[in-house]
Order: structure tokens, then C-alpha cells, then sequence
């Protein structure tokens, strides 16, 4: 997998891990107000115009000898709507910054020194569509884009809500959803602040169903978000590239590190 930014979108996970648990659930447990809660959550985000969090993400992958290894990387995410956004993610491979202004989308690899920029209008969801396009990971296009219910109802075939729950001491309503090639759960904050919480994405047809875990901390919107900076300062010393020579700046090492890494 190669992904430029911090964390994938939903309908392009390529991860690799390694999740196996039997779970009979009693029939009570089910309520059919998952997809209320949900869109409950998009309309919530939807109306923040500004917006600034902490998060921490990890990614399970299994090598050819089953063995299973999580890498874990942590960041920052500020956006103003309609068309700014800045992240940060740093792990054990990768010490990345994204920027959109509005009118570019700036990529510094931190620990390559080096830097791509792409010209382009629009707004955040027209950026993330041409990452898409052009076969480039979003940061956190499912929880980012403006309308976060559409994006993630498609190709749902079940919502449940399954019970309450405790991220972080925070009480949360546990939801979870399945599609065709992916099952994903979601934990929202119960009360007037619908925020997500904590996010898991399993990829049920390949080998070992493989998951993807986003935790989100520290949420702010409107007049609590601290001004942030839409503009990247590139060190002097630092190399342009395309922004196909930045293939390193993935969450996984390269293969030959853990014994090619499925």
C-alpha cells in the first residue's frame, strides 16, 4: 500500500491485518437508530466551519509467517471549510505535513527532505475527489468531507447500533456497519457534541481480515480552535519532486524491513 497522507478513506483501504474474535451478540443488543446517530454525527461536523483535533492511527499487518506487527502513527488535523486543511502525521517511517490552501496542495516529507506542490482550486471535497482521481489517499476523507453520511452509507448493507460504550472516559454510542468488502465501526459522543471517537475498518476478504484503527482526541470547533497556518515553510535545503517520488511516506515500512509485509 502506498499512502501519502495520514489516514485512508473507507472505500480504498488496502491494509493488512489481523482481527479473528467469535461474538454472539443478544438480539436487544441491535437498535435501529444507527443510521439516525450517524447522520446525527454528519450534520454536527458539517456546521463547524473550523475544526482542529489530535489523533492516533494504527495499522495491523501480517507477514508471510503470520506474524502480526502494528505500526502507529500520531498527528493533527485543522480545517476551515470550505477549502483549507493542514495535517500532520508522524510515525516510524514517515514524518509528513499536508497542506491545501485553496489554490495548492503542498506535501513535505519531513524526514526526506523533500516536497511536492500541486496547483488547484476548490474546495476540500473537490481536492479529495482529484487525489482520488489520481490514485492518492485522502487524510481522513471519510470524517473530513462536508457531507460525512453519504460517504460512509455507500454500499452499506447493515446498521446496528450496538450498545453504549467508553472511549477515553467519554460515553459514546458503539456503531457498526457492513458493506460488501468492508465491515467498519464507529464511536460517537452521546449528547449535543455528536464527535467521532474512534473509527475501525476491517477488510474482510483479504487474508486474516486486516484493520485500520483512528482514534480522535482533543476536538475543537469554532471559536476554541487555535489560528492555524494554511502555508507550509519548505526548508532552504529541500528537494521538489513530483508527488510520486514521495511512495515512502506510507504508514507501512518497505517490505524488505518486516519480511515483506503482506
Amino acid at each position: 500500500m502506498s499512502s501519502t497522507f495520514p489516514f485512508p478513506r473507507l472505500k480504498r483501504m488496502l491494509i493488512y491485518a489481523s482481527v479473528s474474535a467469535s461474538l454472539a451478540l443478544p438480539t436487544s443488543a441491535w437498535a435501529d437508530d444507527a443510521k439516525e446517530l450517524l447522520k446525527k454525527m454528519s450534520d454536527f461536523l458539517a456546521a463547524q466551519k473550523t475544526i482542529s483535533f489530535t489523533y492516533q492511527s494504527s495499522l495491523e499487518a501480517v507477514t508471510p509467517d503470520f506474524e502480526k506487527l502494528q505500526f502507529v502513527s500520531s498527528g493533527t488535523a485543522n480545517l476551515t471549510r470550505p477549502d483549507k486543511l493542514r495535517v500532520t502525521r508522524t510515525g516510524g517511517f514517515a514524518d509528513v505535513d499536508v497542506s491545501f490552501d485553496g489554490s495548492s496542495l503542498t506535501v513535505h516529507g519531513k524526514n526526506l527532505d523533500a516536497y511536492a506542490k500541486i496547483d488547484g482550486k476548490g474546495s476540500l471535497d473537490d481536492l479529495i475527489d482529484r487525489m482520488m482521481t489520481a490514485g492518492v489517499e485522502a487524510p481522513g476523507a471519510d470524517l473530513l468531507s462536508s457531507d460525512v453520511y453519504d460517504v460512509l452509507m455507500t454500499d452499506v448493507t447493515e446498521a446496528k447500533h450496538i450498545s453504549s460504550a467508553f472511549v477515553d472516559g467519554v460515553e459514546c454510542d458503539y456503531l457498526a456497519f457492513r458493506t460488501p468488502e468492508i465491515d467498519w465501526q464507529i464511536w460517537i459522543q452521546a449528547g449535543s457534541q455528536p464527535i467521532p471517537r474512534r473509527y475501525v475498518i476491517t477488510s474482510k476478504h483479504i487474508v486474516q481480515a486486516p484493520q485500520y484503527t483512528l482514534e480522535i482526541s482533543d476536538f475543537k470547533s469554532g471559536a476554541d480552535v487555535a489560528a492555524a497556518s494554511y502555508s507550509i515553510e519548505i526548508p532552504a535545503g529541500a528537494k521538489t519532486v513530483d508527488l510520486s517520488e514521495l511512495q515512502s511516506l506510507d504508514e507501512l515500512p518497505a517490505p524488505a524491513d518486516t519480511g515483506e509485509v503482506k
